[in-house]
């Protein structure tokens, strides 16, 4: 014993390659991760928003001032069903196949089947399979397989688990050894000591709801047995420990990524259980068949996988058996769990063909294992919702609330008694959340928008500021705060479209200035509102100042039409600010000819205060060249001055009918000014349009005979003129 317990390590414990602690590390992150920051669950969570409308002064010339439509956004939280995620089915499926391939070859090797026996056996299951389902369509069958798959990887989880019992006690009594005896048992006193104490108390907080902060949880617990049992040495060969393995950890990761907390459960029971037995069994076992060398000071835990008496494997022989007799005494719930998580795991296969009622059996038999489980109560739930059962859905809400409590749960069913005018309920079921979630962004934002339903403003107000106080520097927080106080915060996100949009509004109605990015003009909104608010209220604060946006181009999406019919106004708007004015107010009048009906009167009133700016006098420098002309009849298409200078530039460069258009679109949105009937005559005598010419020189005679007879003269030449190059 003394020879064998000091030969080289490398002769007795060959080093484990590299490869295998480092996949089962991986695997084992991934879980926590998973368990830790994505938590999956069968109802979905997504952000809406909503734009409220308000009214402020919008633009202003000298002392009038045009008041019209800004919007606020509201930010808040709706539920539904969850998109299935495919990846994890696919990644789940494709490496267990791998996997029991690995372990089928190596359970080869350690019984020494022959390779005829171990084919032909394969082959009789294919036959098996295929004669037992030949009236089944090949999904069907697929299907079938793939149960059976699951079967083995629960299986797998189950034998996997009674083989990692025992690397924490051999861990442990590898750190507790010392050049001294008496060190090395004061060192194992201690180490087990807080071992067992931590065991007792994970054990009292997984199973026996003991509610402490303090000890190490169970899937961590396991997790670090795991990693321990990846770097020690075992009895098995590689293609049966990376088979087994590998199965296991990949059951286990499906598990977390379906939200499977029924088969989560179970393996975490179920480990705490072998972790207890062999705590009980290890002293035994160490003392059966090293007692002496101990006594010695030997390094005995390099041999301890080459006990000379009893075996390890007779260790998790007895684990299994103790751990078993332990499961049944407690009405065998370690056994529900893991049937209840195979039936969830048929659900969601069920699901992924859209077999949508083999899914909602298959969560109802694993809700026969176990009732209160959080993945069939939520995914009922959301099958419910997908087909608007609301009844059905409000019942396995309320069913998983009972044992799993969750912010989405509690909002969807606040959503559903929403939707079905039982607002009242809605704020208690909220109010409930808020309690056992009492920092919860949803919820918090959830009460406040309830509170607004009902019209209780101050307590709407209240729950926006505890949201922002409680998450200062969260976008929806800031932007709900700025919707509700219509107060500007310090160090808001502005690259937010919602928190910018409402800083615009507020700025827009307080009548002072910001500074504020320009939204992206190479980022299409498309049918996000909080991005058509932030565009919307930039436009009307920076006016002139504004980029130009490419709106005639994100238009001719309908999804965004629909979504924010006011792009339209949007584009006239930049029009008159970005120099087309007159192409502004023919887009306006079209809509008004359209009569939207609710924005009729708005549109009236901005129609108007545009066609009154344009009239009244503006600074100008003199018009000498084409371009200037062409330019300043763009920009300013009533001036009376602008228009003098211009046309006869126009005409001198063989633009007469753009002159005569300029003219035409003068007179016909200022049919009362007689000055226009006067420049409109004239333009039309020079492009020989003597009749419209005449009709214009009748009208003025009519409204002002003052200005018809100081150029009464003008207008015989001019008609002259006409008539002369006619004939001519």
């Amino acid at each position: 014993m003394q020879k064998l317990a000091f030969q080289k390590n490398d002769d007795l414990m060959p080093k484990t390659p590299f490869a295998f602690p480092a996949f089962i590390g991986l695997i084992c992150l991934t879980s926590i991760a998973l368990w830790l920051f994505f938590p999956y669950s069968p109802i979905s969570l997504h952000t809406i928003s909503e734009i409220i409308p308000d009214r402020a002064v919008i633009d202003s010339n000298g002392s009038t001032k045009l008041e019209g439509l800004i919007y606020f956004v509201r930010q808040s939280f709706l539920t539904g069903a969850e998109d299935q995620s495919l990846w994890p089915i696919y990644l789940y499926t494709g490496t267990s196949i791998i996997a029991i391939f690995i372990l089928l070859i190596g359970f080869k090797k350690w019984v020494q089947i022959p390779r005829n026996y171990f084919i032909g056996g394969f082959l009789i299951w294919l036959t098996f399979i295929y004669v037992t389902n030949r009236h089944q369509s090949a999904t069907e069958i697929s299907l079938i397989i793939l149960d059976q798959i699951h079967g083995l990887g629960i299986i797998s989880l189950i034998a996997c688990t009674v083989f990692i019992s025992a690397a924490i006690p051999r861990l442990l009594f590898q750190l507790g050894f010392s050049t001294s005896f008496e060190q090395g048992k004061r060192n194992w006193l201690i180490l087990f000591g807080l071992f067992i104490l931590n065991l007792l108390l994970t054990y009292g907080n997984e199973i026996l709801a003991w509610d402490l902060h303090f000890a190490i949880p169970g899937l961590l617990f396991s997790h670090i047995a795991w990693f321990a049992y990846a770097f020690q040495t075992g009895q098995m060969n590689s293609q049966l420990r990376w088979g087994i393995s590998l199965l296991s950890l990949m059951t286990l990761l499906f598990f977390f990524s379906m939200g499977n907390d029924p088969g989560i459960q179970a393996f975490i029971h179920w480990y705490l259980i072998c972790q207890s037995v062999m705590f009980a069994l290890f002293p035994l076992f160490i003392i059966s068949n090293f007692r002496t060398p101990i006594q010695q000071n030997l390094p005995v835990y390099k041999i301890i996988h080459k006990a000379p008496h009893v075996d390890l494997r007779l260790m998790y022989l007895g684990v299994f058996i103790l751990g078993s007799a332990w499961v049944y005494a407690k009405n065998a719930s370690v056994i529900h769990q893991f049937q209840a998580a195979f039936y969830n795991e048929r659900g969601d296969l069920a699901k992924f063909t859209g077999n949508r009622k083999s899914a909602e059996f298959a969560y109802q038999q694993a809700m026969l294992h176990s009732k209160l489980n959080a993945k069939s109560n939520l995914s009922l739930a959301a099958l419910a919702l997908q087909v608007n059962d609301h009844e059905s859905a409000a019942y396995y809400l309320a069913t998983s609330l009972q044992k799993h409590a969750s912010e989405r749960a509690y909002l969807s069913l606040a959503n559903i008694y929403q939707q079905n005018e039982h607002a009242f309920e809605a704020l208690f079921m909220l109010q409930k959340a808020q309690q056992q979630f009492p920092e919860s962004l949803e919820i918090l934002t959830s009460l406040a928008k309830q509170f607004e339903t009902l019209k209780s403003l101050d307590s709407a107000t209240y729950y926006y500021q505890k949201a922002y106080q409680v998450h200062p520097d969260n976008p929806i927080s800031q932007g709900n705060i700025l919707f509700s106080t219509k107060t500007v915060i310090e160090n808001s996100k502005d690259s937010d479209p919602a928190v910018a949009a409402n800083n615009l509004a507020i700025a827009l109605k307080s009548g002072k200035s910001i500074q504020t990015a320009s939204p992206d003009t190479a980022q299409n909104p498309g049918i996000e509102l909080r991005k058509w608010a932030n565009v919307y209220n930039y436009l009307m604060y920076a006016k002139k100042q504004a980029p130009i946006y490419p709106l005639s181009q994100w238009a001719k999406n309908p999804l965004a039409e629909a979504a924010f019919p006011e792009q339209s106004i949007l584009l006239a708007w930049q029009d008159y600010h970005q120099g087309r004015p007159l192409l502004a107010l023919q887009k306006i009048d079209l809509l008004i000819k359209k009569d939207t009906a609710s924005g009729a009167t708005g549109l009236h009133n901005m129609l108007n205060f545009w066609k009154t700016s344009l009239l009244k006098p503006q600074a100008f420098q003199t018009i000498r060249t084409l371009h200037e002309a062409q330019k300043a009849l763009r920009e300013m298409p009533f001036q009376v001055d602008v228009l003098q200078q211009a046309l006869p530039i126009l005409n001198k460069n063989n633009q007469e009918k753009v002159g005569y258009d300029a003219a035409l679109a003068a007179l016909q949105w200022n049919e009362g000014v007689p000055v226009y009937y006067l420049i409109f005559a004239m333009q039309a005598y020079q492009i020989g349009e003597i009749t419209y010419g005449n009709e214009a020189v009748q009208e003025l005679k009519k409204l002002n005979p003052t200005i018809y007879l100081a150029n009464q003269a003008i207008l015989a030449k001019a008609l002259q003129e006409a008539i002369r190059r006619q004939n001519f």
